[in-house]
């Protein structure tokens, strides 16, 4: 199990989501198969084994199925702590590895309801950690957004960001092209304004945007 942790540290294996957590090779492992380059593995003390051995063990606490996640979720959190030179708590602790292990967070909003995943550590660590539990490279997603993940301000975020490109040219579909910035409609997720008078005084709207998305911002929010 040694080995496949620090494999799965290296990103050679990772869990596959579509296969209910079983390990499949990364491209990152293709040049070792063919021979094209070498690895190095740590070699655990035996004191260490036997300590391990000696503590209760997080899988006791967690289903069959999901070991091999929680497993690649641990190996991350030793790569990253160890390039912080920090402890591996520090990332996180064995209870919210755990958790989205058995639950697999899909998004970072759903990782921000995971026990231990605060505001900073998903800015820091949320994208690393869900490419392990999806199987794959997370789209992009603005830090205006993100940090919203988990709250109901993200959903009216989303929602205005659809109201927006819906309107982008207009009702007729021929006028300008014209948006908000990212941290406009953040603005506006958070504070709610509840009038025009109020919209307009968001940083960012103008004119020009408020004729434009003032009133269906307005009915977004309503809702």
């Amino acid at each position: 199990m040694a080995i496949f942790r620090q494999l799965m540290g290296l990103d050679y294996l990772r869990p596959d989501a579509s296969r209910h957590g079983a390990l499949r090779l990364t491209e990152a492992a293709r040049p070792l198969l063919r021979g094209e380059a070498g690895l190095v593995l740590r070699k655990d003390s035996l004191r260490k084994a036997v300590e391990a051995a000696s503590r209760p063990r997080a899988q006791a606490m967690i289903s069959e199925e999901a070991e091999p996640l929680l497993a690649a979720l641990k190996a991350k959190r030793r790569a990253l702590a160890e390039a912080a030179n920090v402890p591996a708590y520090i990332v996180f602790n064995d209870r919210t590895l755990i958790e989205m292990a058995e639950t697999r967070p899909q998004t970072l909003d759903d990782m921000r309801g995971i026990t231990g995943v605060g505001e900073k550590k998903l800015e820091r660590y949320g994208t690393e950690f869900l490419e392990v539990l999806t199987g794959a490279e997370p789209a992009p997603v603005h830090p205006a957004r993100r940090k919203l993940a988990g709250r109901e301000s993200g959903t009216l975020y989303d929602r205005l960001a659809e109201t927006q490109a819906r309107l982008a040219r207009g009702e007729s579909g021929l006028a300008p092209y014209l948006t908000c910035t990212k941290t406009t409609l953040a603005r506006i997720a958070e504070d709610r304004p509840g009038s025009l008078e109020a919209l307009a005084r968001v940083q960012g709207m103008g004119e020009t945007r408020l004729e434009r998305f003032g009133a269906a911002f307005l009915e977004v929010l309503a809702e």
